[in-house]
Formats: structure tokens, sequence, C-alpha cells
């Protein structure tokens, strides 16, 4: 059984024609399914933690997501026990960082053809952020700082909205990102990874964990970041101006930012985090409000990903 959920406002709205075309297709090869629509933020999460339960067959049923990197962390987030589940993705988003990582077709008729008759299946770590006692998960990256800044203003841009219309949504993080820019405010942090040695920066822009390469819509930000590996990579970006990052987002765009002096980049199982002030914090371009002390993880389970 194929228990599909589907956000119909991903990309303003196309998410409801893709998800109309996938159905064409089950039904034409009379595929055993149930979709359940998302209506609100939070729905993902809860139809997820509701299906995952006791009746979950993990020999039988798959999970399947139409919609943004959103809605994906918002699934994610709702599994109640990720190594039971088999997960088949369609990308519906303006940034599709979770596709472009992976490796799944934005193509929806030919992302559905990897579900339902995959090549492959990866078993995918899965990040977390831990605040206090309390977990979120991530598949992406999840971020302090001036990334997370420009998340938590796209999520509640019209610069988006009107740019998905003409699809041109990936312009949106580029706009915000220069705005930000000027207004974001360094803080001094110390990170500790994997229990050794802190590392101390005077002038911390952001700091990004990553589960996979992209982020913001296509920045490879970590060009050696698997989600097959066990670790995280960390990017530290400290001292340095708004010019040079100006001149960096390009170069970032193919990786070619991590040989720069102010660009600083390791990898751990678990990074501690404290820094002098709340900054903004995201998981996969969602909110985690503002915090001065985290810690990034790897669950213990992973997730089965269908691929073709």
């Amino acid at each position: 059984m194929y228990h599909i959920i589907y956000n119909p406002r991903s990309r303003t709205g196309q998410g409801r024609a893709i998800w109309l075309q996938v159905q064409k297709k089950l039904m034409q090869k009379g595929v055993l399914y149930c979709a359940y629509q998302t209506s609100c933020r939070g729905d993902a999460c809860r139809i997820a933690k509701r299906l995952t339960g006791p009746d979950w067959d993990e020999k039988q049923d798959v999970l399947v997501v139409i919609g943004g990197d959103g809605t994906v962390n918002e699934t994610l987030n709702g599994i109640q026990k990720l190594s039971r589940v088999k997960f088949g993705y369609i990308p519906t988003g303006s940034g599709n960082d979770f596709a472009r990582g992976t490796g799944i077709s934005t193509d929806p008729v030919k992302a559905l053809q990897a579900i339902m008759e995959p090549g492959k299946s990866v078993l995918m770590d899965i990040g977390y952020t831990q605040v206090g006692k309390k977990k979120r998960r991530f598949a992406i990256s999840s971020g302090l700082g001036y990334d997370a800044a420009i998340c938590h203003e796209a999520l509640s841009s019209r610069i988006k909205e009107a740019l998905n219309r003409m699809h041109l949504g990936k312009l949106t993080y580029v706009i915000i990102a220069v705005r930000q820019l000027f207004f974001s405010e360094v803080v001094e942090m110390e990170i500790r990874v994997d229990g050794m040695t802190d590392h101390h920066y005077d002038k911390v822009l952001f700091a990004v964990a990553m589960n996979l390469p992209y982020e913001g819509g296509g920045c490879m930000f970590a060009p050696g970041a698997s989600c097959e590996d066990g670790r995280l990579d960390l990017m530290v970006v400290d001292g340095i101006s708004p010019w040079k990052v100006l001149l960096l987002l390009p170069l970032a765009l193919k990786g070619k930012h991590t040989g720069f002096s102010e660009i600083h980049m390791n990898r751990g199982q678990r990074i501690q985090v404290i820094a002098k002030k709340a900054k903004a914090v995201h998981l996969d371009g969602e909110s985690g409000g503002y915090q001065r002390k985290l810690v990034w993880g790897l669950e213990k389970e992973r997730l089965q990903l269908l691929h073709e």
C-alpha cells in the first residue's frame, strides 16, 4: 500500500497539478494507494505520526511525499520509527535541495517510477537539532545565523510567491540573501565536534550542519556531504566581509568556496554549539526559532529511501 502525503500549495499551487498527474498514473496502473492532503503547517507531521504507528506494515507499506523540502521535513518529524519505513519522494518545491542532494528526478513521472520500481534503496542518515531535551529532525541541513535568517524571511515572503508564479522561485533565496547580508550581525561561537577540542570563532556569520551537499535552493555548501557516511559536514563562516560573501555565493553554487580562509569545514557525528547571543535556527529551511545553545547529531536509526 502506498500512503501518499501531498501538499497542494507547494510551488504556489503547482503541487495540486502534480498530484493530479501522479494520481492519473497510479489509476492507470491499478496501484493500491491512500492519499492524504495537507491543509496547514504541521499536517504532514501529524499524518505521518498516525500512519507509522503499530499498524504500519514495514514489508508492504510505503510512505510517499509529494511536496517541497518543508513537507519532507514535517513528514520525517512525524515518523514514529525510521527503520520501519520505506520512503519515496516526488518533488514539487521551489528549492528542491532534498531531491538535488539525493539524485531524485524532479520529473513527477520518473520520480513515481523510481518509487514503484526502485533500482536501489539507500539507508539514509537523518539529522537532528537538539535544544535542551527537545529534538527535531532534518534531512538536508540545519543552520544557525545568516542562512537561517534567510529561511525565516523566505517562509513568509511575498517575493517567493511572486517568483514561483513566474517559475523563478530559486531567485527568492538570492534576493533575500543579499538583503539579509547587510542586516545580519556576526556572533562569537564555541563549537565542539565529537567531544574533541573546542573551536573558538570570533565573528561567525553562520554555522551549518549538512547531511546533504546543497541548501538554499542549490548552494553546494558541503561538496563532500553524504547521507550515507554516518557523519554531518560542518561549515562555519567566520570573519568575512559582506562584499566577500557576495563574491563567494556564486562560487558556492559549484562548491568552489571551501578553500577560502574564512570558510572552516569539519565533520562529525555530534556537534555542540554555544553562541554568545541567540540567533535564528533553521531545519531544512523550516524555522527553529532563535537559540543560543544547540546540538547537531544523527539519529541511531536510518530511513530506507527508494531510488531509481
